[in-house]
């Protein structure tokens, strides 16, 4: 580098040391405003002589013909290399040969704001290489004027930090390592090195065209005419727009940002390339047409004349229709560092691509690959495409293209119930528009369908937003009659995550579960962040780690009225784990416009039918591999496909589910052993029978269940005369080791003609439901299965004719209030001191009734709420929400002594019966129980199991079993995959045998599921998991719905299909035992496993120790054996276990 000082020329006489003659040239007729006004003030005498003529003449030439001089001398002392040239004068053509800088400024506020239209000036005169001395020549510079002007200097094309003798060191360094400074300095360096290649070619430009490389922002938007005036921003070339802080104290700046798509540097991308050694990359900002250009020129650096010899690569790029052309103009380098564009990122890409592919094209035929998943990333917030790891070779002609899905795929339905039309759509403000794809919708919604963000206020736990709705588009009232829309919002949300969606001025309804009130407030320690998008509103939760987007409901379509909500999001993939209790095929969903509805019925299990309960949960796997969860914590009927809608007033939506629904609870050890139940025992000694021959067969068998067969005439609490014996048959059975169960439903008969104790202490507790106080005082009858006293049922009549002419009227307690659960713990209590039992199985609490809403059927009160205004898709969706059960309007009382209607808390009936049921159970028995129950709800899981409900005997229903599994597992339910309804002893000897020998090996290996139930209990991990949740690295068990785990170590692939005497399961990438044979198998693939009909394939992962335990008859005996394990190696000759044990139903801590 040279670097030419004081050529102006610069004297510090005034003319010479004899001064300068009297004369024309010296003192000439007009003296222009100079220093001093004299024309030889700090420079030469005017009549000296040079060999261009007088100075007089040639004065600000000086500098030009010292440059001219220098660059020959650099070119014999350097030869063929180039070199850097600083100049302090100038004059037009300096920059053909040299650089320039702004001269020796001062460290003030005024210097840096100068040194822009000083920059600019320079390359209209056409010198490029330009900059001013960074944080000022003269003065010391404050911390803060050196970290604004490192800021800026970043981008000046000649960027140096120069100050003169005798004032505070200013180089960065100087402010000590960890400064504020510094990192700011670092930060923005490294912007400036990652874009050089930019530079460069910008330079490149001006060297062959003449453009500019620094240019005001009216050089590219001159018909702009607020640009004309801007001097505090600048460009770098026509892409790059800089705007840096000028003023102190200032932490906002105000800028213009002229009529094109601009996409924000820092917050979408982080890449580093500091050196030419370094791979390079290219940033694609798509404009408004999703287009985009560009050029790369790339040579040694180094050499002279590498344009003109042809010494230098030159690219075009250009995207059209998603198509990236990496064209080289020429090819005339090679360089020595092998280079390649490793990472490609693009702007404004609206969805993630189906696929990536890349073309090499070469002269002899082009090499077509398709970018696997890995090497691409998509910030669905941001709408940023990155393209990883690519390997394109420097020099060399590639064509990347991104394939869109269709933009039809991107519609959100306006219309999801049926029979949508043109009319019905355009009435509700959507737009209709036929579609050749199947189920995309006809009817969807506006871009700017929703709420606009009118006010913010920032929280220490979150945000609280003020919205409104867009009026442009007619309120939903047109085609919901009875619930208009809510024109203003408050919308709430903390971080933990938690969103509640508030009416503005109104009260609203609050589940009753424990819903945390202390948010985490710390920054560093979330895992994700939170932004919201003003038109249309919506909530983005981001994954900090990879940039994903989570939880994306700014998308149109969010809808809040009276009687209804919608929700529409964006998930981060296809795969969605979860959203129970409805059946369907596989364990993902498939959300592309299939709608399922989620609301507590009598349904037994078929496609896209909600069954018993309702678990609004899901589980999202992200392209990554990260997961995250999803509770929407709302207990009104809702339908979800990917845009929820619920008929509720209220929706929270929180991601950690945990914090609100605690853990498993510990289930006692014998209730993990084999359990029979039936309904249609005709009597005790059938009961009696079916153990001596379980015993007499050798079967492994823990738990004998009663159905309501025990009852007289299905009578809660009133045993039968045909079982009149089962007491004593219980004591018996119990004294041999065995546990018994019964059933309870939550309905009531109110029409006995003897006192019914149930009854009558309940309705003088007044623990049944009614209407409300303002409508009437009397019960909510409805029919269940109590019969009338006295009367025979003709069975051959159909079964509503039954139920009008035979089945009584029944109560349902409101198990929400304290009395209800003071009243049910009697009943039990008194029940256990006629017989004994160990555990209770509570069915029919959705609750289930056999009438329609009520005897007669006329619900009393708000019609619209038996019919709201949307019906989520539910089995008999035409004739409401109280089809088979209670009415919506009945009052329901929470402890709190808050009145609410059934409507609001139906789906958590089930979950209200089960906690007293718990309590009771535990209080009255004196050990650990367990209580099964039908109807569950989040948070079911701390007091009760669940059976997957009254299935059917078909092998479709075999397989969905292990889905259904998985799902309330992963709901955090104590789900067993334990009872069965089919006597193994009702067959031949060979079944007998089968089930005894597979059932030894559950009994050899319950110490292990003892241990997975103590470790869900304490951590909330899972027993039954997907082989996902183990291999969620490998992608292909993301798929697997027809093998199972028992923990992280067994793995269990049954045989699902009918005559199958083989099965093909996968095996993951560890090392496995055969459990049968010990043998090591493949792993990694799919592989055909015999299995014949006495055979169930189970294998062991290495690197796993488990607890074990000789099998007998029943748990007592077997938890008198000695204790063994099984140590399963890894690959690397390891292994770790853990192991619980305790007396198996104690209760306390």
């Amino acid at each position: 580098m040279h670097s030419q000082d004081m050529n102006e020329v610069a004297n510090f006489k005034k003319g010479s040391t004899k001064g300068c003659s009297d004369n024309n040239l010296n003192y000439p007729p007009y003296t222009p405003k100079i220093l001093d006004e004299v024309m030889y003030s700090k420079t030469l005498c005017m009549d000296a002589k040079q060999a261009w003529g007088s100075h007089y003449d040639v004065h600000s030439l000086y500098g030009y013909s010292m440059v001219l001089a220098t660059e020959k001398a650099l070119q014999r002392v350097f030869g063929g290399n180039r070199t850097l040239m600083l100049t302090r004068s100038s004059f037009p053509g300096v920059g053909k040969y040299s650089g320039h800088w702004l001269g020796d400024n001062a460290a003030n506020w005024n210097d840096i704001k100068w040194a822009i239209p000083g920059m600019l000036e320079f390359s209209l005169f056409g010198i490029p290489y330009i900059g001013a001395d960074i944080c000022g020549f003269f003065d010391n510079s404050s911390e803060e004027l050196c970290r604004r002007w490192m800021q800026v200097g970043a981008f000046y094309p000649f960027s140096r930090n120069h100050n003169a003798q005798g004032y505070k060191p200013q180089d960065p360094a100087a402010y000590g390592p960890s400064s504020t400074l510094v990192k700011s300095s670092k930060h923005y360096l490294r912007i400036r090195y990652t874009l050089l290649p930019y530079l460069y070619t910008l330079f490149y430009k001006a060297h062959t065209t003449g453009e500019t490389v620094v240019r005001p922002v009216m050089h590219e938007f001159y018909s702009d005419r607020a640009t004309w005036d801007v001097d505090r921003q600048f460009l770098w070339g026509k892409h790059l727009l800089i705007t840096p802080v000028l003023d102190p104290g200032v932490e906002m700046v105000k800028a213009y940002v002229p009529d094109a798509v601009w996409y924000d540097y820092e917050t979408y991308v982080c890449v580093l390339i500091s050196s030419r050694l370094n791979p390079m990359g290219l940033i694609v900002a798509l404009d408004d047409n999703n287009q985009a250009a560009g050029e790369l020129f790339w040579d040694d650096g180094d050499s002279r004349e590498t344009v003109k010899n042809g010494n230098h690569i030159h690219y075009e790029f250009s995207v059209v229709y998603g198509i990236l052309k990496m064209q080289v103009i020429h090819a005339g380098y090679s360089d020595p560092n092998n280079l390649t564009f490793e990472d490609i990122t693009i702007l404004g890409v609206p969805h993630p691509p189906l696929s990536v592919s890349v073309t090499h094209v070469q002269t002899h035929g082009n090499v077509n690959t398709i970018l696997p998943v890995t090497n691409i990333q998509y910030d669905d917030a941001k709408e940023v495409l990155f393209l990883r790891n690519l390997s394109l070779t420097l020099g060399e002609t590639y064509v990347v293209e991104w394939e869109l899905a269709p933009e039809e795929t991107q519609r959100f339905d306006c219309h999801p119930e049926e029979h949508a039309d043109e009319a019905k759509c355009k009435a509700r403000g959507c737009i209709w528009k036929p579609s050749s794809i199947e189920k995309v919708p006809w009817c969807y919604y506006p871009k700017d369908y929703g709420y606009t963000v009118t006010t913010h206020e920032t929280t220490n736990a979150g945000m609280v937003l003020g919205i409104i709705r867009n009026k442009k588009y007619r309120s939903s009232a047109y085609s919901l009659e009875g619930s208009p829309d809510i024109d203003f919002l408050r919308v709430e949300f903390s971080i933990l995550f938690l969103l509640g969606l508030f009416f503005f001025l109104c009260s609203l309804y609050i589940l009753p579960l424990n819903v945390p009130s202390s948010p985490e407030i710390d920054e560093n320690k979330r895992l994700y962040r939170v932004d919201y998008t003003i038109k249309p509103f919506g909530i983005k939760v981001i994954r900090k780690s990879t940039g994903t987007t989570i939880w994306d409901s700014a998308v149109p379509g969010f809808t809040f009225s009276d009687m209804f909500i919608q929700v529409s999001t964006r998930l981060s993939s296809e795969f969605v784990y979860g959203f129970g209790e409805t059946e369907h095929p596989t364990y993902k969903h498939d959300l592309n416009y299939h709608t399922w509805g989620m609301f507590s019925k009598d349904q037994p299990p078929g496609y896209k039918k909600n069954c018993y309960g309702v678990h609004p949960f899901y589980m999202g796997l992200e392209n990554t591999a990260d997961a995250h969860g999803v509770l929407l914590l709302n207990s009104n009927a809702m339908g979800k496909t990917n845009t929820l809608s619920t008929v509720s007033d209220h929706l929270w939506i929180h991601d950690r589910s945990y914090f609100l629904i605690g853990r498993p609870v510990l289930p006692a050890y014998w209730s993990l052993g084999f359990q029979l139940c039936r309904y249609g025992y005709a009597n005790d000694t059938e009961i009696e029978n079916l153990y001596n021959d379980m015993r007499a067969a050798g079967i492994p068998y823990d738990v004998q269940y009663a159905d309501i067969d025990y009852m007289e005439r299905q009578l809660d609490f009133v045993l039968d005369p045909d079982f009149s014996g089962l007491p004593s048959l219980v004591d018996k059975m119990r004294g041999e080791g065995m546990r018994f169960i019964f059933i309870l439903d939550p309905a009531i008969s109110g029409n006995e003609t003897r006192p019914y104790p149930a009854f009558d202490r309940g309705q003088a507790a007044d623990v049944f439901i009614k209407w409300p106080k303002e409508i009437s005082d009397e019960i909510v009858w409805g029919k269940v299965w109590p019969d009338y006293p006295n009367v025979t049922v003709n069975e051959d009549l159909d079964w509503d004719t039954q139920v009008e002419l035979y089945r009584a009227y029944t109560a349902f307690p409101d198990f929400f209030r304290t009395q209800t659960a003071q009243w049910w713990h009697q009943e039990i209590k008194d029940f256990y001191n006629l017989m004994k039992f160990d555990g209770i199985w509570i069915d029919m609490n959705e609750p289930a009734s056999f009438v329609h809403g009520t005897v007669g059927g006329k619900c009393l009160g708000n019609p619209l709420l038996e019919n709201p205004p949307y019906m989520p898709p539910l089995d008999s969706q035409s004739l409401g929400l109280n089809h088979k059960t209670l009415c919506m309007n009945s009052e329901q009382i929470l402890s709190s002594g808050k009145r609410v209607r059934h409507y609001d808390v139906h789906n958590l009936y089930g979950w209200s019966h089960t906690k007293p049921t718990y309590d009771a159970v535990l209080d009255v028995t004196g050990h650990r129980g367990i209580v099964v129950t039908r109807s569950t709800y989040p948070s079911s899981g701390k007091w009760a199991g669940h059976w997957l409900g009254d299935n059917f005997s078909s092998w479709d229903q075999l397989y969905k079993s292990i889905i259904g599994t998985c799902v309330l597992k992963m709901c955090c339910l104590g789900t067993k995959y334990l009872r069965s309804r089919q006597d193994p002893v009702a067959w031949d000897a060979f079944f007998a045998e089968a089930s005894r020998d597979v059932l030894n090996i559950r009994y050899t290996l319950l110490p292990y599921l003892y241990t997975l139930m103590f470790e869900a209990h304490t951590t909330g991990s899972t027993v039954v998991r997907p082989l996902l949740h183990e291999f969620v690295n490998d992608k292909t068990t993301w798929n697997i719905h027809k093998q199972f785990l028992w923990g992280p170590a067994l793995l269990i692939t049954p045989a699902l299909d009918k005559g199958a005497i083989q099965v093909d399961g996968y095996v993951p990438n560890a090392r496995w035992y055969d459990y049968h044979t010990v043998n090591v198998g493949v792993r990694g693939q799919m592989v055909q496993m015999p299995t014949p009909l006495n055979h169930i394939n189970l294998h062991i992962r290495g690197g796993y120790i488990l607890p074990w335990q000789k099998p007998e008859n029943t748990t007592r005996y077997s938890r008198t054996n000695p204790l063994g394990l099984i140590v399963a190696l890894s690959d690397t000759q390891t292994a770790q276990g853990s192991f619980f044990w305790d007396d198996g139903e104690g209760v306390g801590r």
